[in-house]
């Protein structure tokens, strides 16, 4: 009788333990069917999410002005904003590499190892933590990025988690300065934004 009770729990345990970890497809952010496979690919999008506020269009081939290199992107834009995205953080992340938003001291012309969007296999309750650089015109500023799985959903339901940045340089250096968790739904992409900030 024990071993019966020892491989109920041992199936129970370990199936629950599986469910709650999954391959996150970049196909949950495109907002577009997920090809079921677990490679991370550029896949051709044109559509709307968030109600229609955001387009993501893509794959297009981009310049970054300082490395000199041509990476695939997606773009995304919100009204006048459009910032780019592409595969970071060896897999890891959608990051973003470049954002039109003005800022006091210039444009962001480029971001290093953004970390926008989990990637690939997560575990529900996990956190993990990104280092990228900021380059403006002028200067470089260190962020750290911290994404933890809230709800981590699967192939047929939504993706939650908390994305917190934290500069590591000037004034705000230690201080959270963006701290949200997002939505993201099956054949919807971005459906919802929680600000604590």
């Amino acid at each position: 009788m024990k071993k019966i009770f020892f491989l109920i729990f041992i199936f129970i345990f370990t199936n629950s333990s599986y469910a709650k970890e999954r391959f996150i497809p970049i196909e949950l952010w495109l907002g577009i069917p997920s090809t079921g496979s677990n490679e991370l690919k550029f896949y051709e999008v044109n559509n709307k999410q968030h109600g229609g506020k955001l387009k993501v269009t893509g794959p297009i081939n981009w310049k970054n002005e300082k490395t000199g290199k041509t990476i695939q992107v997606y773009e995304r834009k919100r009204g006048s904003k459009i910032q780019y995205f592409t595969i970071t953080n060896n897999g890891q992340c959608l990051g973003r590499v470049w954002d039109s938003r003005k800022r006091s001291n210039g444009v962001v012309i480029a971001i290093d190892r953004g970390c926008k969007f989990p990637l690939g296999v997560w575990k529900e309750g996990e956190t993990r933590e990104f280092f990228s650089g900021y380059d403006y015109p002028k200067k470089r500023i260190g962020m750290k990025k911290k994404l933890t799985i809230k709800k981590i959903g699967d192939e047929k339901k939504c993706l939650t988690f908390r994305w917190v940045l934290v500069p590591m340089g000037g004034k705000k250096s230690g201080k959270i300065i963006d701290d949200n968790d997002y939505t993201y739904c099956p054949n919807k992409g971005f459906t919802k934004l929680v600000s604590r900030k």
